[in-house]
């Protein structure tokens, strides 16, 4: 449905893996831990796998279910899925048997592999429905066993799908994003050319495919032939460990990662500088933080704002340092609109919800939601299809967008919109505050009316009374908060940081009741 016009010759990723196995197979493709892949035995398992597929009865255009952790594996299983001509469904561990069981049978999944430390997860789930589990170890290796590494000889067409990646589900039932291989391929170059991947840069891998934020620097070194480092789990030993052992030019890393780090006591020496392009995005990154980080990698931090349906900015370095508040310009190849409550075009002329499209990484659509692909439509002058966003921003007159919320999260309080982030904003500037949130709850006479929650840092000695009394003295008389609750725990969020407000905003009201 949102697919740009399709090349008639075309190479795929998991062909590229081979031309790569063909051309440079000495080369390092994967490492983990003492396991590492050259392109050519990196090519040789994926056909061993897409061979194993493929005699279990996997078909092509067959959706194949993973429920797996970041490993040399994972990036197995995702090559040999391709190479059978599947589509890669990777499901998020964070989710409950239930509804990981409706994600199953959402995308028919026949099939789910499944990580040795997900096994139980995994019985759960597909305890409830007709698909069938093959776990790492013992019964992965007798689904391959007597397998050749030979092609397989399987041919992926632009317009033969992917990957559907499920949402995070903040906003509602999780819908399944369906990309297909002009899209994958796409993005992968578009990132190349924004982060300067080159055949020797060196991306370290931390988080598991189910969040698009994996795909950030893993689809460029595959495009590349660069070496990917693979982090089964992070901590920050781990990270700086891996950072002092093979010193990654890129990688993807959230906000709450970042903040993690800089609380390291070898932080100063991890060697963070030979990071090219660190790249940060899916949830927004405090001032304070993106200002450390931006220092201990000499200035190679990247802010990324997007979707996965296939809209995004990017923010580079040098424009970071004077555009604290901006995530930056469309990337290659994007464009972004705003648009009013009424679907006018008000680009430039003051707030609006985004919308944008892409003509390399956009989405196929939401897969088995035809109302959801309605819903998401907006369409300019000219019949161009954009899809919404939800996210509300500001264009300034050199062409930066600055985010100002979801319009979900927007509170409309005596008839005026208010927006979280600038009270976040204001509250973050107190040097008693380590993280905060604000959402809106019903007033009887403004409609709504901002509520925020805060953590405060070690040692801060202040009382929610005090916080609130100096947040309302800097704040607009419209934006001053009804109530302000301090909070022990971190916040719920989903796997790429962002705040999970639903279940905070239920969480009050049950508690002020």
């Amino acid at each position: 449905m949102f697919e740009a016009s399709l090349p008639s010759t075309f190479t795929s990723l998991a062909e590229q893996i081979a031309l790569h196995g063909c051309f440079r197979p000495h080369e390092t493709a994967l490492i983990e831990g003492d396991r590492s892949h050259d392109w050519t035995s990196y090519d040789a398992v994926g056909n061993r796998i897409g061979r194993s597929l493929i005699v279990a009865g996997i078909q092509k255009g067959d959706r194949v279910a993973m429920l797996v952790s970041n490993s040399i594996w994972t990036h197995e299983l995702m090559l040999g899925i391709w190479r059978a001509g599947a589509v890669v469904v990777p499901l998020s561990p964070m989710l409950t048997a239930d509804i990981l069981a409706g994600m199953l049978s959402d995308a028919g999944a026949g099939l789910l592999f499944a990580s040795e430390s997900y096994a139980e997860l995994a019985r759960a789930a597909t305890a409830k429905n007709d698909s069938r589990l093959i776990l790492e170890g013992e019964s992965f290796d007798l689904f391959t066993e007597g397998q050749a590494d030979t092609p397989c000889g399987i041919h992926s067409s632009p317009d033969d799908l992917s990957v559907i990646v499920y949402s995070s589900g903040t906003t509602g039932t999780p819908k399944g994003i369906a990309h297909n291989h002009y899209a994958r391929s796409g993005t992968a170059i578009q990132l190349a050319a924004e982060l300067r991947f080159h055949y020797h840069s060196v991306a370290l891998s931390v988080i598991p495919p189910h969040s698009n934020g994996a795909w950030l620097s893993w689809l460029p070194a595959v495009q590349m032939g660069a070496t990917t480092v693979i982090l089964p789990k992070f901590t920050s030993d781990t990270f700086i460990a891996v950072v002092r052992k093979y010193r990654p030019t890129h990688g993807f890393i959230v906000p709450a990662m970042c903040t993690v780090l800089l609380e390291h006591p070898e932080i100063e020496s991890a060697g963070l500088e030979c990071f090219e392009a660190a790249i940060t995005g899916g949830a927004p990154m405090p001032e304070a933080i993106k200002q450390e980080m931006r220092r201990l990698t000499g200035d190679g931090l990247y802010e990324l704002w997007g979707l996965t349906e296939g809209v995004a900015t990017i923010i580079c370095p040098q424009d970071m340092a004077t555009r604290t508040q901006s995530v930056g310009r469309p990337v290659l190849g994007c464009d972004i609109r705003l648009i009013d409550g009424q679907d006018r075009d008000i680009s430039f002329k003051g707030v609006g919800e985004i919308v944008g499209r892409s003509s390399f990484g956009m989405m196929s659509g939401y897969w088995n939601r035809p109302d959801a692909n309605a819903e998401v439509v907006w369409k300019d002058a000219q019949g161009k299809v954009y899809i919404r966003t939800g996210d509300i921003g500001e264009f300034d007159t050199d062409g930066f967008l600055t985010l100002l919320g979801r319009s979900k999260d927007m509170i409309i309080s005596g008839g005026i919109n208010l927006f979280p982030v600038d009270i976040e904003s204001v509250l973050l500037t107190h040097d008693g505050v380590r993280d905060v949130t604000v959402f809106g709850v019903e007033h009887e006479k403004w409609g709504e009316t901002p509520i925020a929650l805060v953590i405060l840092t070690e040692g801060a000695r202040i009382n929610a009374e005090e916080l609130q009394s100096w947040a309302n003295q800097r704040l607009a008389k419209h934006q001053r908060l009804q109530d302000l609750v301090l909070r022990s725990e971190d916040f719920p969020r989903n796997a790429l940081g962002k705040v999970l407000k639903n279940e905070l905003l239920e969480n009050y009201i049950n508690n002020a009741q």
